[in-house]
């Protein structure tokens, strides 16, 4: 499973565990808003049917007509033939967009059968963040075909002109794709801004998705987009027949009818994916010809009443709406997965089915509760979901050791207030619950006593020693290089008695987007790179630093407490990230069995598990000779080792001393460059000099050095840390003219086999990547995982658009 459909089970499991995804109704038949999950009766304020028409008696009528003369379905594709319900439909439609146009089986089989036909070679596009799911899926096939995309901030009408200037002289058309309505916040497209750039740029074109703004407003229920502009001869949109329309399907509406017939004629969805089928047809029908009625309007106008007066009970109530508007679809502003599924949970107690908003449509931190309005709410429902939404919205923040002023940090929305008498009785219960926990956050590890650390944090499992930390707090200091500086935290967490609960230290760093993207990724952006040296990077929070290995949190999973001190751990990085402006946080590194342990629990505070690339672990290196060290192997790495290591052993000098010239010295680190300059796999900034100087320096710091047979040559060295009985290797350096010919990366792994053996060392970890390479010298995989945090997620979309 790749790693972004793993994030979405992750979410949508814990979802269906708290009853917030994945629901059935039980009721054996339904009408207006009432429904039932697992026994409970609940008010729907979950539908997209805004204008209410799926138990209109005329599409009822409608889809029983078509299904007593047609038959359940008419099972052929449309490019042999058509139903005659079809040419009925798109002349009712025609009637309605007075455009040309062709209804699909879905929405997004209409995107997947539009886009590819109408975007050509030489087009480029450019996405909004928030544009619908179903129009970024069928931008991958136009990404296979190499088209550029382009991703911009959400309706950043600024950041969309600057692209399209930047674009103009180099493309044929500019593609903005959009959504007129969008699904999460409920905020419309800047429609009055992308007319104007319509008609300034002969370039720019617009495609844009107006599914949750069909039906319930425009002339004979066009949509929204359709009420605030013409459709402009360079715009094509997209809508759906589901929602308001109550029936089935999409509809593409054209600027002409050759484009129109082309993608009749091309539309791969169109060719080989079912039709509409006969009753849904008939309901179409029914449902178009329904919208073109003189009382349809009417219907539209009390929709529009109720919409309205939701507005203004949420203002009166003090909801923190994130972007009021005139549309259907409300989201009130909360936080984390926990927060949201505590909330919901609430009202659905109080009798009240609303949806979630969160990750990946929002950002972790900045998930909400979603409820649309429809025309079958009555006032009094409406009243009474926000009056209650009111009480749980603020009870369930508290309950979650959450606020409303946290809120309004982290959405950046102005002071407001919500006060109650319960509001306060649940806010003092939560904070007795942690009065006997005590956190201390220091800026220097010359704070904390060093026995305690390195009992807790400095064990021989990895390169979190006292002096060490203390030494790289020193060389990531004081340099002109944004990127070679780093501050360090270190948090701990003490009971009424003393004991230690959580210990922990964090960096604060400028860390490349794309560490964790593949390599062809990250050499693109690298190419970009070389204009701007900053371009995807940023600022990140991070347990560990950027240049050790091993345990960087201690959690004692003994006490009774300890996810509490987790949990104070991760409100401190938390304040960290805001007041460092970072874009993420990231806890590093877990096994496999403290993930899943871990999982749910970090989730709740909304951090997503996420794999790292596997470490590498020579478990066993205290044979006492050559033979016994190679029965540690497979017969396949045994032939392996003998062909591509023993053979050309005797062609090298090995040193351990370390070098104490200048030039020695450069000369290691330039060899470092080498193979930092090649490593895409996990990208990172260049260490600096001082980092070197220290290992140069620090008598637990070991050095290996290949030489040419009798020559003075360095041709490879190994950076790497002792610590008890661990030796860690961290940096190797390669002169690639002997890379092939004398395999050279290979024999300095098995000479760190051979050095971590003579040092008394029981464990060799050698780091990620090249794994095929170190098992041949005896290493096994262990996978690593973190839990991460995004402040935003912007920089993800543009790495997923690039080719």
């Amino acid at each position: 499973m790749s790693k972004a459909l793993d994030t979405l089970n992750q979410i949508l499991v814990y979802g269906a565990n708290k009853g917030v995804t994945l629901n059935s109704t039980t009721d054996k038949s339904l009408s207006g808003t009432q429904i039932t999950i697992k026994d409970q009766s609940l008010i729907n304020f979950g539908s997209c049917s805004y204008m209410g028409l799926e138990y209109h008696n005329a599409l009822k009528a409608g889809a029983q007509d078509a299904l007593e003369r047609y038959g359940t379905q008419f099972s052929t594709s449309r490019t042999y033939l058509s139903l005659g319900l079809y040419d009925e439909l798109e002349a009712e439609l025609h009637n309605i967009f007075q455009k040309p146009l062709i209804a699909t089986a879905s929405t997004t089989l209409g995107h997947l059968a539009a886009l590819p036909v109408i975007i050509e070679e030489g087009d480029a596009v450019i996405l909004d963040l928030q544009v619908h799911s179903s129009v970024q899926m069928a931008t991958q096939i136009l990404k296979a075909r190499k088209v550029p995309i382009y991703i911009i901030p959400h309706n950043s009408t600024e950041g969309l002109e600057m692209k399209i200037k930047q674009l103009q002289n180099k493309h044929k058309k500019i593609w903005y794709l959009a959504d007129g309505v969008y699904s999460m916040y409920g905020d419309g497209a800047p429609l009055k801004e992308l007319e104007r750039m319509l008609n300034t740029y002969k370039q720019f074109h617009l495609y844009i998705d107006d599914a949750h703004g069909m039906g319930w407003t425009g002339e004979n229920g066009v949509g929204y987009v359709r009420s605030k502009m013409a459709h402009h001869d360079k715009m094509v949109l997209a809508t759906s027949l589901n929602k308001s329309f109550a029936s089935a399907g999409g509809l593409i509406v054209f600027p002409n009818e050759e484009m129109r017939n082309k993608v009749r004629n091309c539309g791969s969805t169109l060719i080989f994916s079912g039709p509409i089928q006969p009753p849904m047809l008939g309901a179409a029908i029914a449902s178009a010809k329904l919208h073109q009625t003189s009382t349809f309007e009417q219907s539209q106008k009390e929709l529009q009443a109720k919409i309205a007066y939701t507005n203004q009970r949420i203002e009166e109530l003090n909801l923190p709406q994130y972007c009021p508007s005139e549309t259907p679809l409300f989201f009130i502003c909360a936080g984390t997965t926990r927060i949201i599924c505590n909330i919901i949970d609430r009202m659905k107690q109080r009798g009240f089915y609303l949806n979630s908003a969160g990750f990946p449509a929002v950002p972790m931190k900045k998930g909400g509760i979603r409820f649309m309005i429809t025309a079958h709410h009555t006032y009094q429902e409406i009243d009474a979901m926000l009056v209650a939404l009111q009480r749980e919205y603020v009870l369930g923040l508290e309950e979650e050791g959450s606020s409303i002023a946290h809120v309004a940090k982290t959405f950046k929305l102005p002071p407001f207030e919500i006060v109650f008498e319960e509001q306060v009785t649940e806010k003092e219960s939560k904070e007795d619950d942690t009065l006997q926990l005590h956190e201390e956050l220091y800026r220097t590890i010359e704070s904390i006593d060093s026995k305690e650390w390195d009992k807790y944090l400095g064990t021989d499992d990895g390169c979190h020693s006292y002096n060490n930390i203390r030494q790289l707090q020193m060389s990531f200091s004081n340099h002109p290089r944004k990127e070679d500086n780093a501050q360090f935290y270190f948090h701990k967490v003490t009971d009424e008695r003393g004991e230690i609960v959580t210990l922990a230290f964090f960096t604060s760093a400028w860390v490349k987007d794309d560490m964790f993207a593949d390599a062809e990724v990250s050499a693109k952006v690298e190419e970009m790179r070389m204009v701007d040296p900053y371009y995807l990077t940023s600022k990140q929070v991070v347990t560990g630093t950027m240049f050790s290995m091993g345990k960087s949190v201690y959690m004692n999973r003994q006490h009774p407490q300890w996810k509490q001190g987790l949990e104070k751990l991760i409100e401190q990085i938390q304040q960290v990230v805001e007041q460092e402006g970072a874009s993420k946080l990231i806890l590093r590194d877990f096994d496999q069995t403290e993930s899943e342990d871990l999982k749910d629990m970090m989730l709740e505070l909304g951090l997503i598990a996420y794999q790292l690339p596997n470490n590498c672990v020579v478990e066993h290196v205290n044979w006492n000779s050559q033979e016994e060290y190679l029965q540690t192997l497979s017969s396949k790495y045994r032939y392996s080792l003998r062909k591509e290591i023993l053979k050309y052993t005797d062609q090298f000098d090995v040193r351990f001393d370390k070098p104490t010239t200048e030039p020695e010295k450069r000369t290691c680190f330039e060899l470092y460059k080498n193979v930092f300059d090649k490593a895409l796999e996990m990208n990172v900034f260049e260490l600096p000099y001082a980092v070197f100087e220290m290992m140069y320096n620090d008598p637990n710091y070991d050095i290996i050095r290949l030489y040419l047979k009798g020559s003075d040559e360095v041709v490879g060295v190994l950076f790497s840390y002792r610590n008890g009985s661990r030796y860690n290797a961290l940096a190797v350096g390669l002169n690639y003219e002997y890379v092939r010919t004398h395999n050279t990366y290979k024999q300095i792994l098995y000479q760190s086999v051979l050095r971590a053996n003579a040092l008394g060392c029981i464990t060799l970890d050698l780091a990620f990547t090249a794994e095929l390479e170190k098992k041949k010298v005896g290493a096994t995989v262990k996978p690593v995982y973190a839990f991460v945090q995004a402040a935003e997620h912007l920089s993800h979309a543009i790495l997923e658009t690039i080719q």
